[in-house]
């Protein structure tokens, strides 16, 4: 057993938010939620690749998070109020907080002093969990993705909300948690990962050879691809799906650690991609474009690999699980 409440991979701020009042308020297996997190959208747009978008409501992954555990998931944000009206009704639910009621805000991480911005980015849009304290000046904020908690001032977070150009945010109500049954994870596992496709492979080809090919576009693929590093990190949710199905099947370590080191080498595959193309966008020369197509079809296959191998590991997996209730 890998001992799955101790598990800190970092991967998704919306999906450790939501694991984590799971995991922290129940005794439930809360990694199958991680299915499919590897190809959670991302943007592209005139200014590159980007993790976030305004036009990201998180709505498919929240509505699965209640059918599969019960939870009861709402916006509070209101996208037509103000800023400040917004800060308020964050201040009055945070007032609410319980083990049973969880505030998720997103706010800009650079905007916020006492919290190191791992990525060097700005805006840095994040979501984590914030509750009351003993001290209305203070709030415990929770950061599930990065694997940081402790007391911060009120007054930074509400304005790391204010001055986030992409707020967001929603409750977790906890009273009535489940483990998910067999049929609804298996659902969920197909949902969240359509056979043969490689969102972010498909993309950065097609992107990088746009670039590639007008020299006025060439010196812009550095600033082009400066989120492909955040957005990789996602890749890391196959360990979850490998470790659950791994305990679940009693399968052998050796498998185990064939399959982690698949993960690595796609997440190594991609960072090749992002070196390769960085120099080509600082030099102007495109002789090395084979070499970025060539790191892509590596990280493609090798995710291809890990979709097929997961597949056959659920089936097997739901097949023993329906023969145990026979």
């Amino acid at each position: 057993m890998f001992g799955w409440k101790e598990q800190r991979i970092k991967v998704h701020c919306v999906a450790s938010c939501l694991c984590e009042v799971v995991k922290r308020y129940s005794e439930i297996d809360y990694r199958p939620f991680y299915f499919g997190v590897w190809d959670e959208p991302f943007a592209v747009n005139e200014n590159g690749l980007s993790y976030f978008s305004p036009d990201f409501k998180h709505e498919r992954m929240l509505r699965w998070h209640e059918h599969l555990f019960g939870s009861r998931v709402s916006r509070w944000h209101d996208a037509h109020l103000g800023a400040e009206r917004n800060a308020q009704r964050l201040i009055e639910l945070v007032a609410d907080t319980n083990d049973h009621f969880h505030v998720v805000v997103q706010i800009d991480m650079s905007l916020l002093p006492e919290r190191e911005n791992k990525f060097q980015l700005s805006p840095f849009p994040h979501y984590v969990l914030v509750s009351a304290t003993e001290k209305n000046e203070e709030w415990y904020l929770l950061d599930a993705d990065m694997k940081w908690e402790g007391r911060v001032d009120r007054d930074w977070v509400v304005q790391a909300f204010v001055g986030n150009p992409y707020p967001d945010g929603f409750v977790i109500e906890t009273q009535h948690l489940r483990s998910p049954d067999e049929a609804d994870v298996s659902s969920f596992f197909y949902d969240s990962c359509p056979a043969s496709s490689s969102p972010l492979a498909s993309s950065l080809r097609a992107m990088i050879t746009s670039y590639a090919s007008d020299s006025v576009k060439l010196p812009q693929l550095a600033d082009a691809l400066k989120h492909l590093h955040v957005i990789v990190i996602r890749k890391y949710s196959y360990d979850y799906a490998l470790m659950f199905l791994h305990d679940e099947l009693g399968l052998g370590r050796e498998h185990y650690e064939h399959w982690a080191q698949q993960i690595r080498d796609a997440v190594q595959a991609y960072n090749t991609v992002q070196y390769i193309a960085v120099k080509m966008a600082l030099t102007g020369r495109t002789n090395q474009l084979p070499s970025v197509m060539e790191a892509l079809d590596r990280a493609d296959d090798l995710e291809q690999r890990l979709k097929k191998e997961l597949e056959r590991e659920v089936s097997l997996w739901s097949a023993m699980r329906r023969a145990a209730h026979v």
